[in-house]
């Protein structure tokens, strides 16, 4: 059974898989399957990302803004998750003494 179609979603074509993506979605990421894990009764699958694409209208500063996303994501089973409030820190940039080497 489709899921498109069980949930009544407009699909488009994907730029570098062959399933569809949801038309409507703000950010697209497609994937070629790596890896999985079964965890008990659940399985973590692991991807390689291959696209991806972020709607213009949810850029910072040529970011993904997480508040303007407002992402979820699903845990397993019936439970889904929301990032709650999002704190700002300040990284330390590459460049400055101090920063660990290789890490941004």
């Amino acid at each position: 059974m489709s899921e498109f179609e069980t949930a009544d979603i407009e699909r488009e074509a994907s730029r570098c898989v062959r399933p569809p993506r949801v038309a409507a979605s703000h950010v697209v990421l497609e994937c070629r399957s790596h890896t999985t894990l079964r965890m008990g009764n659940s399985t973590l699958v692991l991807g390689r990302v291959l696209h991806a694409a972020v709607d213009e209208d949810h850029l910072v500063d040529g970011r993904p803004s997480s508040e303007s996303l407002r992402p979820l994501t699903r845990l397993g089973g019936d439970e889904w998750g929301t990032l709650g409030e999002v704190p700002h820190l300040n990284r330390i940039p590459y460049e400055e003494p101090g920063a660990p080497d290789g890490q941004p």
